[in-house]
């Protein structure tokens, strides 16, 4: 089965449910609390994990995304079907070599399957990534940011919006139409996708209905058939549904957000959320050695500080520089990256920021000009970086507007309670690493209220003792994760 017949199959609404939920709705708003029709509101929360459970930062293991919750969900009107992918063959599992190449061919078969996506499908996007991380990255404290997050919670958040207001989002992800962005956001969320328990990345996606209120089937049935949503109702700004909602989101993140996951809450003026998460499991393909890392002086903006450093010696491995910056390339389970970015003496990361071309270097590594092997001596801090922003400013100096303003904005594809307008994007994320991998985390909470208002040589110490940039690529050189270290 082709990833696009996983997409076409996938998560059909029961339309006799919905049906029924709609038709009970002007019988249950005579029993809700008074609610002004002016005054409604829509929230979308987004999450996105990455983590393998060896860095103490949370004590989930999430399986299949949309496991069952501690705490019990009601009138729950679709359940999505993922993908299901053969598990990576351990050599030493097999009692036979002919056992083992058929494990590795069927494993095979199915990455194949789901990775095979058009060339050039995220070229678009390239644009978005620069800006946004320009926006959200630049800071004096640790930084952490997520670019496919914040693109998967925007195309979402575009479904449920129309006029010039869809068409902002459209021109900030560079497509033409709705259908475009739908087409790019399933090749993403196909490309990212794994559960062979080599690496991990596990999405979903759910649609959170507030019992007062009416919405359109269709878009509803659309944000389960292309987005893997499933979908729920309930009295939204309720605490029972509040922690329902963190518990999805906590389910699904491992538990590595649950601090950050205790301030979301939807307020009593509710209409609907949406929620998105993704859980990344992988080690460094390979691993640093603990009897190596020891402490040594950080040079943060304010003092130095002693922190645990890793040290690994790396033979042959390819250095890449610009006029500004030096970099490094490591490896994690999975075919993902993560980049090392150390600004040259007497620059700063800000400025690395400024520029396209650490991000060309991290998307096409492989058509960089400005590269080397060397016998690399590396040397690299542990670090846990978290930070929390709201990106609403960073959105309109990206060209976002009409969502903002209430006077202006279009929501009609999912209800036709008027003058919503977004006043939340909150952002927050979470990336450690130590010397087996690498774990991370990010959510978005978008929601809306209505009404009112180096010089080459043939070896290289790369110590990173400053402020530096990271990146988490995927498979498809795509960041899935960016972050400052300022102050590991």
């Amino acid at each position: 089965m082709t990833p696009k017949e996983w997409n076409e199959g996938l998560n059909h609404l029961d339309s006799g449910l919905v049906e029924e939920y709609v038709a009970q709705k002007d019988a249950y708003v005579r029993k809700k609390r008074q609610r002004n029709y002016w005054f409604a509101a829509v929230a979308a929360v987004l999450a996105l994990a990455i983590g393998i459970g060896i860095v103490a930062v949370g004590n989930g293991n999430p399986g299949q995304p949309d496991s069952p919750l501690p705490v019990p969900l009601r009138n729950r009107l679709a359940t999505p079907i993922y993908p299901k992918m053969a598990p990576y063959p351990n050599v030493k599992d097999y009692p036979d070599s002919e056992a083992y190449n058929l494990a590795w061919s069927t494993w095979r078969e199915d990455q194949q399957q789901q990775y095979d996506q058009p060339d050039g499908y995220a070229d678009s996007l390239t644009d978005f990534f620069h800006a946004s991380m320009a926006q959200f990255l630049q800071s004096e404290k640790n930084s952490a940011y997520s670019p496919v997050n914040v693109y998967l919670a925007m195309a979402m958040l575009a479904e449920t919006t129309g006029g010039n207001s869809r068409q902002q989002i459209l021109d900030l992800f560079g497509v033409d139409t709705i259908e475009q962005l739908r087409q790019q956001a399933g090749h993403v969320w196909n490309a990212h996708y794994s559960a062979d328990g080599q690496s991990s990345l596990l999405l979903a996606n759910s649609l959170w209905l507030d019992d007062a209120y009416v919405f359109k089937k269709e878009t509803a049935q659309l944000l389960a058939g292309h987005y893997y949503a499933s979908s729920y109702s309930g009295d939204l700004g309720t605490e029972e549904m509040n922690l329902q909602l963190r518990s999805w989101l906590n389910e699904n993140t491992g538990e590595l957000l649950q601090e950050q996951a205790e301030n979301v809450k939807l307020s009593p003026d509710s209409v609907f959320a949406l929620a998105s998460t993704v859980y990344f499991t992988a080690s460094w393909k390979e691993e640093f050695n603990p009897e190596r890392t020891e402490d040594a002086v950080f040079h943060s903006p304010k003092t130095d500080i002693t922190v645990p450093f890793m040290n690994k010696t790396l033979s042959s491995h390819t250095c890449y520089w610009a006029d500004n910056f030096t970099a490094i390339c490591l490896e994690l389970t999975g075919v993902n990256r993560m980049w090392l970015i150390l600004p040259d003496e007497g620059h700063t990361v800000a400025e690395i920021l400024e520029s396209k071309d650490y991000l060309q270097m991290t998307q096409n590594p492989g058509a960089w000009e400005n590269k080397k092997s060397y016998h690399i001596n590396l040397s690299l801090p542990k670090f846990d970086v978290a930070a929390q922003d709201d990106l609403i400013e960073g959105m309109k100096a990206m060209g976002l507007t009409d969502i903002f303003d209430y006077t202006a904005s279009d929501f009609t594809p999912i209800t036709d309670t008027p003058m919503l307008y977004v006043d939340q994007i909150n952002h927050a994320a979470r990336v450690a690493i130590d010397e087996k991998g690498c774990v991370g985390a990010a959510f978005t909470v978008i929601e809306a209220s209505a009404g009112g208002m180096p010089t080459e040589r043939d070896e290289l110490d790369f110590v990173l003792d400053r402020p530096f940039l990271f990146v988490v690529s995927s498979r498809d050189n795509l960041p899935l994760f960016a972050g400052v270290v300022n102050e590991p």
